[in-house]
């Protein structure tokens, strides 16, 4: 990738994505992973701050989206080559950070602490090194601001009423459970970008998986949009009003006219595109491997599965919905116990994986692990293997794209948003499925992107007689669900603003 990509290059439904961005107070871009939501919304963001529309913008991504997708953007496109913008990182890796906590604990042991004291001083200083540092970086003056979704609390904080920013960019909107506080009752994500929005003039919201889990997931989106306009300012009405409920009031089902009257009162500021006008791109060939448990494994499965608990690996679900995770991990090869060490059970998935490895003769491949025993088991046995988000993300992305390394381990909720790997290889590997139809989907299009020229293979590792084999069913019934959705926010191409892109 070079600096040579023109703002010429864009496909007409991003220019059309452009218009509807620049004119409209909020924008919802629910476009398929890999069709441009961001160079759309910063050209936007570049005319809006040429024009004087707005002064300051923020843009609000994932961690690693943060750090190395929206940095090479700016990069990638010779129109976005001017854009003042700072990066607001302060996080423990950061190389000044890991010095600032070294000098603090020598010094601390050189005044006689003992190791653990030494430990809790030392932390204590980084705590405040990386507060100046996102002090420092606050005042740098650029016009563009890029920050993680998890510090958005902290720098509502920090501004409050005094609040700068008057457009703010979200990358994979994180609002779809629309709660204000946590469970520590601080600020939430949600709670804080619902209160930064009274002070912004543009918001784009972008999200390549709107509802994962159906209607419901739209309230968030629309009040962080609108503060309510559209869908009511509270999610209890929005939902009495379009669902119903079981008497214990724990499963809800949309109403049915639900759909019509919900995506009918977003219609005019969100927006999908039909299929059509998507990039041409390789097909995906999904590649089911299945592995057979040890004999006694998959008894000691089953008996697991009735009873929550085994004796022969001296672990206990304490209840359903734990059981359903503990099963996840039997089925990879391992389980965690009370005191969260891993206890482990079979190699018939690492067996598959070095077998799809060796299948595919040096052809680079990128793998999705879901638990830490899983990446630290494929380590022990593929030494070479790179983890993406250790070290130098832009360097290990750009390395990856050059076709430089063979066997690329990622897990899918750090890779799964916005990072392009499209250049680097084709074939993915699912060591073990997780149940996020999110996470799921957004994993899928890391490779299936454009610029990807030969057809993408997915493998997943399924193991037999397990949870697995019920876990593709319903990720496919739940993404039928929002594609329906999805279809009712299509956007009429001919429907075009004034203004030349």
């Amino acid at each position: 990738m070079t600096n040579g990509i023109r703002r010429k290059d864009l496909r007409s439904f991003q220019k059309w994505g452009i218009e509807r961005i620049y004119h409209n107070e909020a924008t919802i871009l629910a476009w398929q992973m890999g069709s441009g939501k961001s160079v759309t919304a910063l050209t936007a963001m570049d005319d809006l701050l040429e024009d004087k529309v707005v002064q300051k913008v923020l843009i609000v991504a994932p961690m690693l989206v943060a750090c190395a997708t929206y940095p090479d953007e700016f990069s990638d496109w010779k129109h976005l080559n001017h854009v003042d913008w700072t990066l607001i990182r302060a996080e423990d890796d950061d190389e000044d950070i890991v010095a600032a906590y070294k000098d603090a604990y020598a010094v601390a042991k050189m005044i006689g602490m003992d190791t653990a004291e030494a430990a809790k001083w030392a932390g204590k200083h980084r705590t405040k090194a990386k507060e100046w540092k996102r002090h420092r970086l606050l005042q740098d003056g650029a016009e563009v601001h890029i920050i993680n979704k998890e510090a958005l609390p902290w720098l509502w904080e920090h501004f409050k009423d005094k609040w700068p920013y008057d457009m703010m960019i979200v990358d994979e909107a994180p609002f779809k459970n629309g709660k204000k506080r946590t469970m520590t009752k601080e600020v939430s994500i949600f709670g804080a970008a619902a209160k930064a929005r009274k002070f912004i003039k543009r918001i784009v919201l972008m999200t390549g998986t709107p509802a994962p889990k159906g209607l419901r997931n739209l309230w968030g989106l629309a009040y962080i949009a609108d503060l309510g306009e559209r869908l009511g300012t509270a999610r209890t009405k929005f939902e009495q009003r379009w669902f119903d409920t079981d008497y214990m009031g724990w499963n809800m089902e949309p109403k049915a006219h639900a759909q019509k009257e919900i995506t009918d009162k977003l219609s005019d500021i969100m927006f999908t595109l039909d299929p059509e006008l998507y990039p041409d791109l390789p097909p995906v060939l999904p590649k089911p491997v299945y592995v057979s448990l040890p004999k006694k494994a998959m008894e000691e499965y089953r008996k697991f599965r009735q009873t929550l608990v085994s004796e022969v690996y001296d672990i206990e679900a304490v209840n359903k919905g734990v059981l359903t995770g503990k099963l996840m991990q039997f089925a990879n090869g391992s389980m965690y116990d009370e005191n969260g060490h891993d206890v482990w059970v079979h190699d018939r998935k690492l067996d598959a994986l070095e077998e799809i490895i060796e299948e595919n003769q040096g052809e680079p491949i990128l793998v999705a692990y879901n638990f830490k025993f899983d990446l630290a088991r494929i380590r022990k046995k593929f030494k070479k293997a790179v983890v993406f988000g250790e070290g130098d993300v832009r360097k290990t992305k750009a390395d990856w794209n050059a076709g430089k390394i063979p066997l690329m381990l990622c897990h899918p909720q750090s890779v799964g948003h916005g990072q392009n790997l499209q250049f680097g290889g084709n074939i993915m590997v699912w060591y073990g499925l997780l149940s996020d139809l999110e996470i799921f989907q957004q994993m899928n299009k890391r490779l299936h992107r454009p610029g990807q020229k030969r057809p993408v293979t997915i493998y997943y590792i399924l193991a037999k007689g397990t949870v697995d084999e019920d876990m593709l069913p319903r990720l496919q019934d739940r993404a039928e669900t929002q594609d329906s959705i999805m279809a009712a926010f299509r956007a009429d191409m001919l429907r075009l603003g004034k203004r030349t892109v």
